[in-house]
């Protein structure tokens, strides 16, 4: 089963008016997802600057193939280097949360991370160290599905610090506001950042205390789209490419008839053709034990151009609408895209309409559903 993490954040900044000196990032891959809240020095500009630096490089490193541990390593390194003498600084926290729900949060002078359930909320246990003149907390545990992880920026654990706590709210008065909430049915991850985010601002006086930061990160079981469009470049690797396909866990869909006819023929299932009810809709087929089959670089193109639009509020249906109905609501997609040479991709007719071809269109797709959050595999053949 695939575990999906959805992000929410709330901030505000010290002032009003000002950026926010904290900032924050999340990276998708196939093995997990990687947050990180950042603390900038200071506040407004100078500090928002720091933050986003800082969220940049750690992402990045993780992008580049870095684990967590050598990206919190190099960009620790860092901000020892230039603590004190007036280069951009932030302290910061990094958590990865691996799609099986294990997760490590490593933390660079930032409070300590909660785990939240449906019935008690807890500050993680760590292990603490120094490192030159910073503290570093690391901790692990299970954010199982229906769960969430907490981080918080030194506002909210600071929050009412002298006025109506003497060390601040912490992270243990964070815990018992989350556990008055307790027990819920399902964890809102918008409603306790917010919460816990409002409640915390409310102990600094205004235009005063610090950059206020909340992220909440809620697991939960995830819909993964498979999607099928092209041949493969070599005929000997259809079976295998049709099969692992096929086998693949969740929603199945193919664009192209080429590769309907490919996957109809090697499982030895009957492809019907349904016939559209206008000029403008290409043909979609039916094939048993397939979601949504549709024709290819024209449904496909369709569909990319509505992947930001409303589904609902579309009248007519369609196999784009579908298409895109299908990827929008899907937090992974997997895709099997074929090389193979398609002669019909060079037409006239179809340079005239700016149609993009199978490859082109693919990558757009995957990039604008990224853009949206999702994590989006591509194995190419």
């Amino acid at each position: 089963m695939y575990i999906h993490t959805d992000v929410f954040a709330v901030q505000s900044s010290k002032k009003h008016g000002q950026p926010c000196g904290d900032a924050w990032g999340v990276v998708r891959d196939s093995e997990a997802t990687t947050l990180v809240l950042a603390d900038g020095l200071g506040s407004g500009i100078k500090a928002n600057i720091a933050a986003s630096m800082c969220v940049s490089r750690l992402l990045e490193l993780i992008r580049m193939g870095m684990t967590i541990r050598e990206a919190f390593d190099a960009v620790s390194a860092t901000m020892d280097l230039v603590w004190g003498n007036g280069s951009p600084f932030a302290v910061f926290s990094i958590a990865r949360i691996l799609n099986n729900g294990q997760t490590t949060i490593l933390s660079y002078e930032m409070p300590p991370p909660l785990q939240l359930n449906y019935s008690y909320a807890q500050v993680l246990r760590d292990r603490v160290y120094t490192r030159q003149k910073a503290i570093i907390h690391e901790s692990d545990c299970q954010v199982s599905k229906g769960e969430a992880l907490v981080l918080i920026s030194d506002g909210i654990s600071q929050a009412g610090i002298g006025l109506h706590f003497p060390e601040g709210w912490g992270a243990e008065g964070v815990r018992q506001f989350l556990q008055t909430h307790l027990p819920i049915e399902r964890i809102d991850g918008q409603f306790i950042a917010k919460s816990v985010h409002d409640k915390g601002r409310s102990y600094w006086p205004e235009n005063k205390g610090d950059d206020c930061s909340v992220l909440v990160a809620v697991n939960r079981r995830g819909i993964v789209v498979n999607l099928l469009s092209g041949p493969p470049n070599r005929m000997a690797d259809d079976e295998n490419w049709v099969k692992s396909f096929q086998q693949s866990n969740g929603i199945h869909l193919i664009c192209g008839g080429s590769t309907a006819r490919i996957t109809s023929r090697i499982l030895n299932l009957h492809l019907s053709v349904n016939e559209p009810d206008n000029t403008i809709t290409p043909p979609s087929y039916s094939l048993e034990g397939f979601e949504l089959v549709t024709e290819g670089m024209i449904t496909l193109n369709q569909a990319y151009h509505l992947l930001d639009e409303d589904i609902e509020l579309i009248p007519d249906s369609s196999p784009a609408t579908e298409l895109a109905d299908y990827l929008k609501n899907a937090d992974r997609i997997n895709i099997w895209l074929g090389l193979a040479e398609n002669l019909n991709e060079a037409a006239l007719e179809i340079k005239q309409q700016g149609l993009r071809k199978r490859q082109r269109i693919i990558q757009k797709i995957a990039d604008r559903l990224r853009n949206q959050g999702k994590l989006v595999i591509i194995e190419r053949l």
